[in-house]
């Protein structure tokens, strides 16, 4: 049998027998499986260079850190459910005493392969033998360093969201993380991951995989931050699995990385879930981000909405994907897919490609896309009111995502993307957006307000 290389078994050294040779079979699959596994986007696809003795040697080693000064505050934060990973160690867990009280698990990754083995080992092998699994997923399984797992209670809500913090503050580090939230039946959460790549951390590699488990009448909020450098390379891919009349808001941002490609499946197996899936993407320099965001239909009398936007300027690169597929069983669909996109310089480029796989009837399904340049005559209209030409052009990107993002009803996530697509154009974030007794500064403290990268 094929074993692990000797730098990634070092590494990996101490763990159960089974889990490395699932570690060895992930590894296979990422070494056979082609960048693109769709026939429909074999010509329209961004691929990561990645060398992968290169990978072994920058294996996060799992020493201990502590919290940058910059994050400070998510340290002191007593109120929401914290996990702050620095350098791919945990450096931070905090779990208020009434989570505790009601029987709410976060560990990490580690600790769930021990408390949870068996649930864990089952989850692993789905994984394994799953038909959303692609090369880079792949990947980050054979080399899963770190990860958060949280388990909500039968009958359970939480109010505040558990924040799950990634910094990178070293250079040429490789970091490979798997979330799993499993929502008991009749219970409910949010969830909000960061991910920050600090001056000084150029050439990391990340890799993120994302599970979220609903059971039955269940409900799941969750967010993805990506504000890494334009020097780092990020691969993720988000799962979501909706049970019986369930349902999931999934959020993601694409605003660093040099070079970033993305999956999203929304699996809506049980009768009448739902899902709603929010994308955004913001590039600029040289970055080249490649987002897949699939609706699947299952069940019967399933809800799916999935929304990107992108808007790229300079020499940046985007393109968005996605199908909607409805299977047999699933009649009563409801099923919605927009790709859309605002180019803003002449050398930018964006490709919107929406597909149908529908083998049923009784169903809707709508799909939309466009490209299209930045209109000169709102520029023109603007600075005749005074309001100089950057400050235009940014306030027309701004007012593109903005329908979008006021779509999404988690406080944290909704002000920390302003934040994020505001301070892409450099200098201090200002607040155009006013919502009653909510900040930018009051959720997040700072570290929203710089952009590391070009």
């Amino acid at each position: 049998m094929t074993e692990l290389p000797s730098l990634a078994s070092e590494r990996f050294r101490g763990e159960p027998e089974w889990l490395s040779r699932l570690r060895v079979k992930f590894l296979e699959l990422y070494r056979a499986m082609p960048p693109e596994t769709s026939e429909l986007y074999v010509r329209h696809y961004e691929a990561p260079e990645l060398v992968e003795d290169k990978l072994y040697s920058m294996l996060t080693d799992g020493a201990e850190a502590d919290v940058p000064s910059e994050f400070k505050h998510v340290k002191d934060d007593e109120e929401h459910p914290t996990a702050v990973y620095v350098g791919g160690k945990l450096a931070h867990l905090h779990l208020p005493a009434e989570l505790l009280r009601k029987n709410v698990e976060v560990l990490t990754i580690e600790e769930a392969l021990k408390r949870h083995e068996p649930f864990m080992r089952e989850l692993l092998n789905r994984t394994l033998n799953s038909r959303y699994l692609d090369k880079y997923s792949s990947l980050v399984h054979a080399l899963l360093t770190s990860g958060t797992f949280m388990k909500i209670p039968k009958s359970t809500g939480l109010n505040k969201p558990l924040r799950i913090i990634y910094i990178f503050n070293k250079p040429s580090e490789a970091f490979f993380s798997k979330t799993v939230v499993v929502a008991e039946p009749m219970s409910s959460a949010s969830v909000v991951e960061e991910l920050h790549g600090l001056p000084g951390s150029a050439g990391c590699v990340v890799g993120q995989h994302v599970e979220l488990v609903l059971d039955e009448s269940s409900s799941i909020r969750h967010g993805v931050l990506q504000n890494l450098g334009h020097d780092h390379t990020y691969l993720a891919n988000r799962i979501s699995l909706i049970g019986r009349n369930s349902s999931a808001m999934v959020v993601g941002s694409l605003i660093g990385g040099g070079m970033s490609k993305v999956r999203v499946d929304s699996v809506m197996a049980g009768d009448g879930s739902s899902v709603n899936d929010l994308e955004l993407v913001f590039g600029d320099g040289d970055q080249k981000m490649d987002l897949t965001a699939n609706l699947h239909h299952v069940g019967y009398g399933t809800q799916g909405k999935e929304v990107s936007k992108g808007v790229v300027k300079e020499k940046a690169r985007v393109i968005f994907k996605g199908m909607i597929t409805i299977e047999k069983k699933a009649k009563n669909t409801n099923a919605y897919l927009a790709k859309h996109a605002m180019i803003m310089s002449p050398e930018a480029r964006a490709y919107a490609i929406p597909s149908l796989e529908i083998e049923t009837d009784e169903v809707k399904a709508t799909h939309s896309a466009s490209v299209s340049q930045i209109d000169p005559d709102q520029i023109y209209y603007l600075m005749t009111r005074g309001i100089p030409y950057e400050e235009a052009r940014k306030m027309l990107a701004l007012a593109f995502f903005e329908p979008v993002v006021s779509m999404i009803d988690l406080d944290e996530v909704r002000w920390g993307l302003r934040s994020l697509l505001e301070s892409k154009w450099g200098g201090a974030v200002s607040e155009l957006f006013e919502e009653p007794e909510v900040t930018v500064s009051s959720l997040f403290g700072t570290h929203y307000k710089y952009r590391y990268g070009k």
